[in-house]
């Protein structure tokens, strides 16, 4: 990773983001739709801040930035949904 991708990784801004994306896909009501919602809380986190703030990389190439962005984003949204649902 280079200099600009560690910065974009380091804002904390995108990752209480993905937290409350989290929370927010996690507390939708689910009464019709098989899909868990830990699931659609890391989801909704994922294309959120993926629309709001990008990826940690410049380009349209996908690299192991782009892997990493994807990873840390849906867990970050996956324990989201988690905390909701459970404390």
């Amino acid at each position: 990773m280079n200099r600009f991708e560690i910065r974009n990784f380091m804002q904390p801004n995108r990752h209480i983001l993905a937290l409350a994306c989290g929370i927010l896909g996690g507390a939708l009501p689910n009464t019709m739709s098989n899909m868990h919602p830990y699931l659609i809380g890391a989801i909704v986190a994922g294309f959120i801040v993926k629309m709001i703030y990008g990826d940690y990389d410049q380009g349209y190439q996908w690299t192991l930035s782009d892997i990493i962005f994807w990873v840390v984003t849906l867990i970050e949204g996956f324990i989201g949904a988690f905390l909701i649902r459970n404390v």
